[in-house]
């Protein structure tokens, strides 16, 4: 099966790095220009930009704050402006801290709140009208494996990835009559330096701490498959998902974890 998205129009947030960026070269390399979102690391936003452009694509960088609503509605609005509008939308920023319960300081716990779920229903409010326009849209956000299972020191990232999920769903049947398919992509750990603060609690886990590498040793031995995620195994989850071969798929959440889920 050759998936191609020719000619759409593709948003992702959190494409300076790690998964974002990852998935906004290869929606580029099937055939999808795109409005690559950024907050802080805009030199390699740029970078990324001109990848794409090299792939013959389209691309658009913008610096934006998905907690912010006027931020949002400029990011979507320069997607219309420039691009025409949005077929495809990948809402992937997002943060992660460790903290146990009783070290999780309110500024953490809102902090997480606001990335991970308000700046996902900021995105996904903006988005759909102009979907709906099209009269059709693939809408897909980032949940986790952490949205399905309680993880010791990670209560704030769990709670935010749980909402994600249950967003998923509602949007779902929601959207439904118009033709706008909403799915998440529930990655097992990926290799990111989002990730960098859990491979540091799990060197400390396995008496090595500072040793990054043990850490990730110790928490490969948690997949089935043996080993952590890369980027492009989520990546090709997401082409797949804004793809036509996902047309009857909608509401699902889809957990690309190297069989953490089915243990």
């Amino acid at each position: 099966m050759d998936i191609r998205l020719d000619d759409r129009v593709a948003l992702v947030t959190g494409a300076s790095s790690g998964i974002g960026q990852a998935a906004a070269l290869a929606l580029a390399e099937a055939g999808a220009h795109l409005v690559i979102q950024g907050h802080s690391h805009m030199a390699e936003l740029e970078a990324l930009a001109d990848r794409i452009v090299r792939l013959g694509r389209r691309a658009v960088p913008v610096r934006a704050d998905v907690t912010s609503t006027a931020d949002v509605d400029r990011m979507v609005q320069t997607a219309v402006d420039e691009l025409g509008g949005v077929d495809i939308a990948f809402n992937n920023a997002g943060l992660m801290q460790m903290a146990r319960l009783e070290e999780t300081t309110d500024e953490m716990w809102n902090r997480h709140l606001a990335t991970n779920v308000t700046g996902a229903f900021l995105c996904a409010r903006r988005v759909v009208p102009e979907m709906k326009k099209r009269g059709k849209g693939k809408l897909i956000h980032t949940g986790s494996i952490f949205g399905a299972y309680g993880v010791p020191s990670a209560v704030a990232y769990c709670v935010t990835k749980m909402a994600i999920h249950g967003l998923t769903r509602a949007l779902a049947i929601e959207l439904a009559p118009h033709r706008i398919n909403v799915n998440a992509v529930a990655p097992g750990n990926v290799v990111t330096p989002l990730n960098d603060v859990l491979y540091d609690y799990m060197a400390e886990q396995a008496g090595a701490p500072g040793d990054r590498e043990a850490g990730k040793r110790l928490l490969a031995k948690s997949y089935p498959l043996g080993r952590l995620g890369r980027v492009q195994d989520i990546a090709s989850a997401v082409v797949y998902l804004a793809s036509d071969a996902a047309d009857f798929m909608t509401g699902q959440i889809m957990f690309v974890d190297g069989g953490y889920s089915a243990c």
